[in-house]
Protein backbone atom coordinates (compact mmCIF):
# COMPACT_ATOMS: atom_id res chain seq x y z
CA UNK A 1 0.00 0.00 0.00
CA UNK A 2 1.34 3.34 -1.26
CA UNK A 3 1.54 5.46 1.93
CA UNK A 4 0.51 9.11 1.65
CA UNK A 5 3.04 11.51 3.23
CA UNK A 6 2.53 15.36 3.79
CA UNK A 7 5.48 17.04 5.05
CA UNK A 8 5.32 20.66 5.67
CA UNK A 9 8.08 23.78 6.91
CA UNK A 10 7.76 27.15 5.89
CA UNK A 11 10.41 28.10 3.77
CA UNK A 12 12.35 25.36 1.07
CA UNK A 13 15.84 26.22 0.00
CA UNK A 14 16.33 29.08 -2.80
CA UNK A 15 19.11 30.74 -4.97
CA UNK A 16 17.76 34.21 -3.89
CA UNK A 17 19.01 33.98 -0.29
CA UNK A 18 21.30 31.71 2.25
CA UNK A 19 19.98 28.28 2.84
CA UNK A 20 18.76 27.63 6.37
CA UNK A 21 19.71 24.55 8.14
CA UNK A 22 16.12 23.02 8.69
CA UNK A 23 15.01 23.59 5.43
CA UNK A 24 17.73 21.94 3.62
CA UNK A 25 17.41 19.48 6.11
CA UNK A 26 13.50 18.82 5.01
CA UNK A 27 14.56 19.03 1.24
CA UNK A 28 16.79 16.35 1.15
CA UNK A 29 14.73 14.56 3.34
CA UNK A 30 11.44 14.68 0.87
CA UNK A 31 13.38 14.41 -2.26
CA UNK A 32 15.28 11.26 -0.30
CA UNK A 33 11.84 9.71 0.45
CA UNK A 34 10.30 10.15 -2.94
CA UNK A 35 12.30 7.87 -4.20
CA UNK A 36 10.48 5.34 -2.49
CA UNK A 37 8.04 3.94 -4.74
CA UNK A 38 5.99 2.96 -1.57
CA UNK A 39 5.62 6.31 -0.40
CA UNK A 40 3.71 9.05 -2.36
CA UNK A 41 5.73 12.30 -0.82
CA UNK A 42 3.70 16.10 -1.00
CA UNK A 43 5.33 18.59 0.75
CA UNK A 44 3.30 22.22 1.84
CA UNK A 45 5.45 25.18 2.19
CA UNK A 46 4.54 28.81 2.21
CA UNK A 47 8.04 29.20 -0.59
CA UNK A 48 8.09 28.15 -3.85
CA UNK A 49 9.17 24.59 -5.50
CA UNK A 50 12.83 23.86 -5.44
CA UNK A 51 13.97 23.56 -8.80
CA UNK A 52 15.27 20.11 -7.84
CA UNK A 53 12.54 18.86 -5.95
CA UNK A 54 11.41 15.26 -6.63
CA UNK A 55 8.55 15.48 -4.63
CA UNK A 56 5.08 16.80 -5.39
CA UNK A 57 4.78 20.87 -3.81
CA UNK A 58 1.81 22.53 -2.67
CA UNK A 59 2.44 26.05 -1.66
CA UNK A 60 0.35 27.57 1.10
CA UNK A 61 -0.18 31.61 2.76
CA UNK A 62 3.05 32.51 1.16
CA UNK A 63 2.40 36.08 3.14
CA UNK A 64 4.32 33.72 5.92
CA UNK A 65 7.28 34.17 3.85
CA UNK A 66 7.02 38.02 4.38
CA UNK A 67 5.50 38.40 7.44
CA UNK A 68 7.07 36.47 10.82
CA UNK A 69 4.37 37.85 13.14
CA UNK A 70 2.07 35.73 10.37
CA UNK A 71 4.09 32.65 10.34
CA UNK A 72 4.05 32.50 14.62
CA UNK A 73 0.99 33.57 14.85
CA UNK A 74 -1.55 33.19 12.18
CA UNK A 75 -0.37 30.49 10.27
CA UNK A 76 -0.35 27.75 13.18
CA UNK A 77 -3.94 28.58 13.33
CA UNK A 78 -5.03 28.07 9.96
CA UNK A 79 -4.12 23.99 9.59
CA UNK A 80 -7.27 23.83 11.76
CA UNK A 81 -9.24 24.70 8.56
CA UNK A 82 -6.98 23.01 5.97
CA UNK A 83 -7.90 19.78 4.38
CA UNK A 84 -5.61 17.13 5.07
CA UNK A 85 -7.52 14.16 4.47
CA UNK A 86 -5.67 13.62 1.42
CA UNK A 87 -2.78 11.96 3.21
CA UNK A 88 -1.94 9.55 5.60
CA UNK A 89 0.28 10.88 7.89
CA UNK A 90 1.55 14.80 8.16
CA UNK A 91 5.35 15.49 9.15
CA UNK A 92 5.49 18.56 10.52
CA UNK A 93 8.88 20.83 11.33
CA UNK A 94 7.81 24.26 12.41
CA UNK A 95 4.73 26.50 12.95
CA UNK A 96 1.87 24.47 13.80
CA UNK A 97 1.36 24.60 18.00
CA UNK A 98 -2.07 26.34 17.09
CA UNK A 99 -3.63 23.50 15.12
CA UNK A 100 -5.83 21.95 17.77
CA UNK A 101 -8.58 19.71 15.71
CA UNK A 102 -6.07 17.28 14.13
CA UNK A 103 -7.85 14.31 11.92
CA UNK A 104 -5.00 12.87 10.67
CA UNK A 105 -1.71 11.15 12.83
CA UNK A 106 0.97 13.59 13.18
CA UNK A 107 5.17 13.74 13.49
CA UNK A 108 6.80 16.65 14.71
CA UNK A 109 10.64 16.72 14.46
CA UNK A 110 12.29 19.23 16.74
CA UNK A 111 15.42 20.55 15.12
CA UNK A 112 16.60 21.89 18.16
CA UNK A 113 15.68 24.29 20.73
CA UNK A 114 13.87 28.11 20.63
CA UNK A 115 15.35 28.01 24.27
CA UNK A 116 18.60 27.06 23.34
CA UNK A 117 18.45 29.86 20.45
CA UNK A 118 17.13 32.73 23.22
CA UNK A 119 20.03 32.03 25.88
CA UNK A 120 22.51 32.48 22.87
CA UNK A 121 20.61 35.47 20.61
CA UNK A 122 22.71 38.80 20.35
CA UNK A 123 19.33 41.00 20.02
CA UNK A 124 17.10 41.99 22.49
CA UNK A 125 14.18 41.07 20.09
CA UNK A 126 15.24 37.82 18.61
CA UNK A 127 16.03 36.97 22.55
CA UNK A 128 12.28 37.97 23.03
CA UNK A 129 10.60 35.93 20.22
CA UNK A 130 12.71 33.29 20.97
CA UNK A 131 11.78 33.01 24.59
CA UNK A 132 8.14 33.66 23.44
CA UNK A 133 8.28 30.50 21.19
CA UNK A 134 9.71 27.95 23.21
CA UNK A 135 6.32 26.79 25.58
CA UNK A 136 4.61 27.60 21.87
CA UNK A 137 6.88 24.08 20.93
CA UNK A 138 6.28 22.73 23.98
CA UNK A 139 2.65 22.52 22.81
CA UNK A 140 3.77 21.40 19.37
CA UNK A 141 5.30 18.33 20.79
CA UNK A 142 2.20 17.35 23.16
CA UNK A 143 -0.38 17.97 20.23
CA UNK A 144 1.63 15.26 17.85
CA UNK A 145 0.82 12.07 17.64
CA UNK A 146 4.74 11.18 18.07
CA UNK A 147 7.77 13.65 18.22
CA UNK A 148 11.36 13.18 17.03
CA UNK A 149 14.76 15.18 18.51
CA UNK A 150 17.42 15.32 15.77
CA UNK A 151 19.39 15.58 18.95
CA UNK A 152 19.82 14.59 23.07
CA UNK A 153 19.54 17.78 24.36
CA UNK A 154 16.85 18.26 22.26
CA UNK A 155 15.18 15.43 23.55
CA UNK A 156 16.09 16.11 27.21
CA UNK A 157 14.18 19.47 26.31
CA UNK A 158 10.77 18.60 25.05
CA UNK A 159 10.81 14.74 25.75
CA UNK A 160 10.10 13.39 22.43
CA UNK A 161 9.56 10.02 21.87
CA UNK A 162 12.23 9.40 19.15
CA UNK A 163 16.02 10.59 18.19
CA UNK A 164 16.61 10.99 14.26
CA UNK A 165 19.52 12.55 13.17
CA UNK A 166 19.74 14.95 10.32
CA UNK A 167 21.33 13.24 7.04
CA UNK A 168 23.87 14.68 4.47
CA UNK A 169 24.14 13.33 0.62
CA UNK A 170 26.68 11.05 0.95
CA UNK A 171 27.20 11.28 -2.78
CA UNK A 172 27.46 14.58 -2.94
CA UNK A 173 29.85 15.55 -0.11
CA UNK A 174 32.99 13.75 -0.86
CA UNK A 175 36.79 13.35 -0.20
CA UNK A 176 38.73 15.06 -2.73
CA UNK A 177 42.39 16.78 -3.23
CA UNK A 178 43.10 19.24 -0.84
CA UNK A 179 43.92 23.20 -2.27
CA UNK A 180 47.83 23.88 -2.37
CA UNK A 181 47.84 26.32 0.32
CA UNK A 182 45.68 26.63 3.61
CA UNK A 183 42.01 26.96 3.32
CA UNK A 184 39.58 27.26 5.78
CA UNK A 185 35.76 27.47 5.30
CA UNK A 186 33.18 28.84 7.52
CA UNK A 187 29.27 28.56 7.00
CA UNK A 188 27.02 30.19 8.50
CA UNK A 189 25.74 34.04 9.32
CA UNK A 190 27.83 37.08 10.12
CA UNK A 191 25.96 37.74 13.40
CA UNK A 192 24.10 35.97 15.77
CA UNK A 193 24.78 32.72 17.35
CA UNK A 194 26.90 31.51 14.28
CA UNK A 195 29.65 33.86 15.22
CA UNK A 196 30.79 34.50 11.00
CA UNK A 197 32.29 37.54 12.61
CA UNK A 198 34.19 35.74 15.22
CA UNK A 199 35.99 33.49 12.53
CA UNK A 200 36.66 36.44 10.09
CA UNK A 201 38.77 38.09 13.07
CA UNK A 202 40.36 34.99 14.01
CA UNK A 203 41.65 34.22 10.71
CA UNK A 204 42.67 38.06 10.18
CA UNK A 205 44.27 38.30 13.20
CA UNK A 206 45.84 34.79 14.08
CA UNK A 207 45.82 32.47 10.74
CA UNK A 208 47.37 35.20 8.76
CA UNK A 209 50.33 36.21 10.63
CA UNK A 210 51.32 32.56 11.08
CA UNK A 211 49.92 31.56 7.25
CA UNK A 212 49.98 35.00 4.94
CA UNK A 213 48.78 32.95 2.34
CA UNK A 214 45.82 30.93 3.38
CA UNK A 215 42.54 32.04 2.54
CA UNK A 216 39.30 32.27 4.47
CA UNK A 217 36.00 31.08 2.31
CA UNK A 218 32.86 32.56 4.07
CA UNK A 219 29.45 31.11 3.01
CA UNK A 220 27.24 33.86 4.77
CA UNK A 221 25.48 36.59 4.30
CA UNK A 222 28.21 38.77 4.76
CA UNK A 223 31.92 39.52 4.69
CA UNK A 224 33.83 42.32 5.21
CA UNK A 225 36.23 42.89 1.80
CA UNK A 226 39.66 41.41 2.88
CA UNK A 227 42.02 40.40 0.14
CA UNK A 228 42.10 36.84 1.16
CA UNK A 229 38.51 36.33 2.49
CA UNK A 230 36.18 35.11 -0.41
CA UNK A 231 32.41 35.40 0.00
CA UNK A 232 29.53 32.84 -1.18
CA UNK A 233 25.78 34.23 -0.50
CA UNK A 234 24.57 30.81 -1.93
CA UNK A 235 26.42 27.62 -2.72
CA UNK A 236 24.51 24.61 -3.92
CA UNK A 237 24.93 21.08 -2.65
CA UNK A 238 27.31 20.38 -5.20
CA UNK A 239 29.20 23.59 -4.89
CA UNK A 240 29.66 23.26 -1.03
CA UNK A 241 31.00 19.97 -1.56
CA UNK A 242 33.65 20.36 -3.42
CA UNK A 243 34.53 23.86 -1.36
CA UNK A 244 34.39 22.22 1.74
CA UNK A 245 36.56 18.99 0.20
CA UNK A 246 39.35 21.42 -0.41
CA UNK A 247 39.42 22.82 2.65
CA UNK A 248 42.22 21.97 5.15
CA UNK A 249 40.01 23.26 8.72
CA UNK A 250 36.05 23.33 8.79
CA UNK A 251 36.51 26.64 10.92
CA UNK A 252 33.06 26.74 13.35
CA UNK A 253 32.86 29.26 16.02
CA UNK A 254 29.07 28.49 16.15
CA UNK A 255 27.56 29.38 20.25
CA UNK A 256 24.08 26.64 19.56
CA UNK A 257 23.59 23.72 17.30
CA UNK A 258 20.55 21.66 17.80
CA UNK A 259 22.58 19.22 15.89
CA UNK A 260 24.29 20.90 13.36
CA UNK A 261 24.56 19.78 9.14
CA UNK A 262 27.95 21.42 8.62
CA UNK A 263 29.74 18.78 10.78
CA UNK A 264 28.84 16.23 8.74
CA UNK A 265 29.26 17.56 5.13
CA UNK A 266 32.56 18.61 6.69
CA UNK A 267 33.41 14.84 7.73
CA UNK A 268 31.97 13.47 4.83
CA UNK A 269 33.75 15.99 2.39
CA UNK A 270 37.18 14.98 4.53
CA UNK A 271 37.47 17.89 5.97
CA UNK A 272 39.25 18.13 9.79
CA UNK A 273 37.02 20.76 12.06
CA UNK A 274 37.63 22.77 14.81
CA UNK A 275 34.98 24.60 16.63
CA UNK A 276 33.81 26.25 20.17
CA UNK A 277 31.41 24.04 22.41
CA UNK A 278 27.79 23.48 21.54
CA UNK A 279 25.24 20.89 21.93
CA UNK A 280 25.40 19.77 18.42
CA UNK A 281 28.95 19.38 18.36
CA UNK A 282 29.34 17.66 21.84
CA UNK A 283 26.94 15.24 19.96
CA UNK A 284 27.86 14.98 16.48
CA UNK A 285 31.41 15.04 17.19
CA UNK A 286 31.58 12.50 20.24
CA UNK A 287 33.09 15.48 22.40
CA UNK A 288 36.17 15.71 20.56
CA UNK A 289 36.53 12.23 18.97
CA UNK A 290 36.19 13.43 15.68
CA UNK A 291 36.89 16.83 15.56
CA UNK A 292 38.25 19.81 17.91
CA UNK A 293 36.35 21.11 20.41
CA UNK A 294 37.34 23.94 21.88
CA UNK A 295 36.37 27.23 24.22
CA UNK A 296 36.33 30.64 22.42
CA UNK A 297 39.63 31.50 23.70
CA UNK A 298 41.61 28.68 22.34
CA UNK A 299 39.58 29.11 19.29
CA UNK A 300 42.38 30.94 17.51
CA UNK A 301 45.17 29.04 19.09
CA UNK A 302 43.28 25.63 18.09
CA UNK A 303 43.66 26.66 14.29
CA UNK A 304 46.98 27.66 14.39
CA UNK A 305 47.37 23.70 16.48
CA UNK A 306 45.44 22.07 13.25
CA UNK A 307 47.33 24.21 10.15
CA UNK A 308 50.65 22.74 11.34
CA UNK A 309 49.67 19.70 11.68
CA UNK A 310 48.92 17.98 8.65
CA UNK A 311 49.12 14.25 10.47
CA UNK A 312 46.74 15.50 12.92
CA UNK A 313 44.33 16.90 10.05
CA UNK A 314 44.59 13.74 7.72
CA UNK A 315 43.86 11.78 11.09
CA UNK A 316 40.49 13.24 11.81
CA UNK A 317 39.86 13.38 8.16
CA UNK A 318 39.84 9.52 8.40
CA UNK A 319 37.38 9.62 11.53
CA UNK A 320 34.80 11.82 9.97
CA UNK A 321 34.59 9.93 6.60
CA UNK A 322 33.74 6.97 8.60
CA UNK A 323 31.33 8.74 11.31
CA UNK A 324 29.43 10.68 8.36
CA UNK A 325 28.25 7.59 7.17
CA UNK A 326 25.93 7.04 10.27
CA UNK A 327 24.06 10.20 8.59
CA UNK A 328 23.57 9.62 4.98
CA UNK A 329 20.38 10.96 3.86
CA UNK A 330 19.42 7.11 2.64
CA UNK A 331 19.39 5.61 6.28
CA UNK A 332 18.09 8.74 7.70
CA UNK A 333 14.72 8.40 5.09
CA UNK A 334 14.43 4.81 6.11
CA UNK A 335 14.07 5.36 10.05
CA UNK A 336 11.56 7.94 9.22
CA UNK A 337 9.43 5.60 6.93
CA UNK A 338 9.31 3.02 9.51
CA UNK A 339 8.32 5.39 12.26
CA UNK A 340 5.60 6.35 9.61
CA UNK A 341 3.97 3.33 8.64
CA UNK A 342 4.91 2.39 12.53
CA UNK A 343 2.62 5.49 13.66
CA UNK A 344 0.23 4.83 10.99
CA UNK A 345 -0.40 1.23 12.07
CA UNK A 346 -0.81 2.38 15.66
CA UNK A 347 -3.38 4.98 14.46
CA UNK A 348 -5.85 2.55 12.77
CA UNK A 349 -5.46 0.23 16.02
CA UNK A 350 -6.46 2.85 17.93
CA UNK A 351 -9.49 3.66 15.59
CA UNK A 352 -10.66 0.49 15.65
CA UNK A 353 -10.59 0.42 19.46
CA UNK A 354 -12.76 3.27 19.58
CA UNK A 355 -15.48 1.69 16.88
CA UNK A 356 -15.44 -1.58 19.37
CA UNK A 357 -15.69 0.64 22.32
CA UNK A 358 -18.87 2.68 20.76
Amino acid sequence: MVLRIAIFHTSLPSPSRKIGGVEAAVHRLANTLAADSSLEVTVLSCDEKPADALYHHKRLYPVAMRSQLFRLFVLPFLWNFYDFSAYDIVHLHGDDWFWFKRSVPTIRTMHGSALREAQTAKSFKRKLIQYLVYPLERLSVRLATCSVAIGLDTQKLYGCDELIGNGVNLNRFVPRPKAATPLLVFIGTWGGRKRGALAFETFCKTVLPRFPNAQLHMVSDHAEPHPNVVEHRYLDDAALGALLAEAWVFCYPSQYEGFGIPYIEAMASGTAIVTTRNPGAEEVLENGRYGIICGEAEFGQKLLDLLSDSAQRAELAALGISRAKMFSDAGVAVRYTDLYREVQDRSVRDREVRVHAR
